[in-house]
């Protein structure tokens, strides 16, 4: 993060980025994700058609993750820096590189006593520099967007840009307006957790399609049904099949064990009593929440189990689907901790739950898929 720190401060100077997020990027989904699915459909048939062909006349794919990660980092790079960077070959390669090498990074300092961890952790930084390459590009090009931006206000005119980083910048307090390294300190970050978390939990969901094979028809019937034109013009609010899959699959596979990670930074008690001192942190048990037998039966695969019994019943029917068929809202806060909780809530989910329905649905809706060995093991430790 090239010495960033963040304040230890609920909330302090994080609007701009919470506004970006929930309300710009959430209300600009029809505008920018037809640019983002061709993008993404591209991409993956070139990395699908590009695979060797075998003596017996079959095609080897590439790795799953391998194409998974790679469009979700291109569909990101448009939404978030424009369609210039997301074309910068040297830039997106760092950009993937960065998330493994910051995962790497974490758990070995997570193995180490604390304190070796601060001067291994600025070696590895330095050897692993891929978040230097992406400091280095983003720089210049924020500088450039921050000097448009006050040429506009005194009537110059300037490129017109839709894309997070313009919104960022225009959602900054007028009297503390940020500067170009605050901004691209925050994209950073917000790079790290879309991409990472995204890739994985689609490539989780395909997993359990080919785990699920009896899913595939229903799905590939309602996204048909529905079109990607209704689909783009919903921002992504359609497909409440693959939603309720999408939730069915984070239950039995979340990304993470725990969320809505908290600091108590003075003593707090909670509702049964339980004493937090300063310093100690709380955490809520998202896993095993998910798994908890008087909820759930917890290891039965229920893919349309979240979904409106109306909608599933249309299945066994000629399919109608329409934008408003009620989903079974994967975004939502209320029962389930994939976000966070409440006001803190993962202000972002809006988009990546419509990255992630567009990417399983165009692999549903053009491709025949199927695990090289369906029975491997799926975990390891």
């Amino acid at each position: 993060m090239s010495s960033f720190n963040w304040m230890d401060k609920r909330g302090a100077e994080g609007i701009p980025l919470i506004r970006t997020l929930r309300v710009m990027l959430t209300n600009h989904l029809p505008e920018v994700f037809p640019q983002i699915r061709r993008s993404m459909s591209a991409l993956m048939d070139n990395e699908i058609d590009s695979a060797p062909k075998l003596e017996d006349g079959k095609t080897m794919t590439p790795k799953l993750y391998h194409i998974i990660i790679k469009a979700i980092a291109h569909s990101n790079a448009l939404a978030f820096f424009g369609e210039d960077l997301a074309k910068n070959e040297k830039f997106m390669k760092a950009a993937m590189t960065f998330i493994e090498q910051t995962l790497l990074i974490a758990e070995i300092l997570r193995l180490l006593p604390q304190f070796l961890s601060e001067p291994i952790g600025k070696f590895l930084s330095n050897k692993l520099n891929s978040s230097s390459v992406i400091f280095d590009t983003l720089l210049p090009v924020a500088a450039e967007r921050v000097d448009e931006y006050s040429r506009a206000k005194l009537g110059h005119k300037v490129p017109e840009h839709k894309d997070c980083m313009q919104w960022i910048m225009e959602s900054a307090p007028r009297n503390s307006p940020w500067t170009a390294e605050r901004i691209v300190y925050d994209l950073t970050a917000l790079w790290f957790g879309s991409v990472h978390i995204t890739s994985t939990t689609v490539c989780f969901a395909i997993h359990d399609l080919c785990l699920h094979p009896e899913y595939v028809e229903p799905l590939r019937k309602e996204i048909e049904a529905t079109g990607w034109e209704t689909f783009e013009k919903s921002g992504g609010k359609c497909f409440p099949l693959l939603d309720s899959f999408m939730k069915e699959s984070a239950r039995i596979t979340p990304v993470e064990s725990v969320s809505t990670r908290r600091m108590a930074l003075e003593p707090f008690k909670l509702s049964d009593g339980t004493a937090v001192n300063p310093g100690e942190w709380i955490v809520t048990a998202a896993r095993g929440m998910a798994m908890d037998s008087s909820v759930f039966e917890p290891n039965d695969f229920q893919g349309f189990r979240f979904a409106d019994p109306a909608v599933v019943a249309k299945i066994d029917s000629r399919p109608s689907f329409s934008a408003g068929d009620k989903s079974s809202d994967f975004t939502s806060i209320s029962d389930w901790q994939l976000w966070g909780t409440g006001r803190c809530a993962c202000p972002g989910r809006f988009y990546v739950t419509a990255v992630m329905k567009a990417m399983l649905g165009l692999l549903i809706a053009r491709y025949d898929m199927q695990l090289t060995d369906p029975g491997a093991a799926r975990y390891f430790a």
